[in-house]
């Protein structure tokens, strides 16, 4: 009874160390590295998403292979990376998907694969998985997207009986959980939006439902780049309204940000994107975040990504990177949370005060 609360100290004491470790780093060189790496394994999409419009742009052609892949991923600078997101448009569709993550445990077997998936082909996705742990052994998590229940999660996603690809999709992950314990794991996407709002408690009711653990929903709050092709979406009016099923919720970094945002105050905070985090798009450029999508840094195919890291213009990019007003982005505020605690640590003791009330 006593360790439990000493080791959980410890643990807290030293992300403070390492919080002002990073916080001195990122002011002071460009000595740290990447820990987390999001991934577009392809930016072909087969969704109609309200609030997305990849699937109206021309898919690229010419996309990284896995031979290419394994080489990128193999480089000095990326030898750190904890945890990779795959994700797209949907990565799944990539008939090399599973040599894709091969490719990049064989570069890097200790880190942790995440795959999103819109779970329309709800069938590859299990095959994935069970590929990537049994052959592979790799510790695995799958995040699906869930926008709502039932017939207003196909609105949401354009897709006229997507609830029930996903709900297959969904009801087998957690047969497989059983099976394989702490080596899959289970996320849901939640996009926060004015029409998808309504639908938030009974996707946590349906979740509960599966035995999928809350802390395991992710609430992505609408986000507009040029990413999504969705500039000038405007989706998030709703304050009161979203103001109330937010504060509904389990307390969040993110949820307490978008509090913030929806109430006219700053979201600014000290960013890692080129810090200890970056995006790697299918065609090989690697660009700060989704706010700096257009930003290429460099291409993987031309330089090495230490080269790159590096470079001139990647110290360009950190200074855009110093002075951007901040986002509402799961992986930009989540990471950046991770690297350096101390930089939220108003919201921090807001949150852990929360918890503590309504526990």
């Amino acid at each position: 009874m006593i360790k439990h609360p000493i080791k959980k100290n410890i643990k807290r004491g030293m992300k403070f160390i390492s919080s002002v470790k990073n916080l001195v780093l990122r002011n002071t060189s460009e000595l740290l590295k990447p820990k987390w790496l999001w991934f577009e394994v392809t930016d072909k999409c087969n969704c109609h998403c309200k609030f997305c419009n990849i699937w109206q742009k021309k898919p690229t052609e010419n996309i990284l292979t896995p031979d290419e892949i394994e080489r990128i991923f193999s480089d000095e600078l990326f030898r750190g990376l904890k945890h990779i997101l795959l994700s797209g448009g949907e990565p799944v569709i990539r008939t090399d998907i599973k040599e894709v993550i091969l490719a990049i445990h064989r570069a890097l077997p200790k880190a942790k694969i995440v795959l999103g998936t819109n779970g329309l082909l709800a069938d590859r996705v299990l095959d994935v998985v069970k590929f990537a742990i049994e052959q592979c052994n790799i510790d695995f998590t799958v995040g699906v997207s869930l926008d709502g229940f039932q017939k207003d999660h196909d609105k949401a996603r354009g897709i006229k009986g997507l609830f029930d690809k996903v709900d297959y999709l969904l009801h087998n992950l957690t047969l497989l959980k059983a099976k394989y314990g702490n080596k899959l794991n289970i996320a849901v996407g939640f996009v926060l939006t004015d029409f998808t709002f309504p639908s938030l408690n009974k996707v946590k009711s349906y979740i509960q439902e599966l035995n999928i653990p809350l802390s395991m929903l992710n609430i992505q709050w609408y986000n507009e780049s040029s990413y999504y092709n969705n500039i000038g979406g405007k989706l998030l009016h709703n304050n009161k309204s979203l103001a109330r099923i937010i504060h509904s919720q389990e307390p969040s970094i993110i949820n307490e940000m978008g509090l913030n945002s929806l109430n006219g105050k700053s979201i600014k905070f000290p960013c890692f994107a080129m810090y200890t985090f970056c995006l790697l798009k299918c065609n090989g450029d690697i660009v700060p975040c989704f706010n700096f999508w257009d930003f290429k840094v460099g291409n993987v195919r031309k330089n090495t990504p230490t080269e790159i890291w590096h470079s001139l213009e990647s110290k360009k990019e950190r200074r855009f990177v110093k002075d951007c007003s901040g986002c509402l982005n799961a992986c930009g505020v989540g990471w950046s949370f991770e690297s350096c605690i101390l930089s939220f640590l108003p919201l921090y003791i807001k949150i852990r005060k929360n918890k503590v009330k309504s526990s």
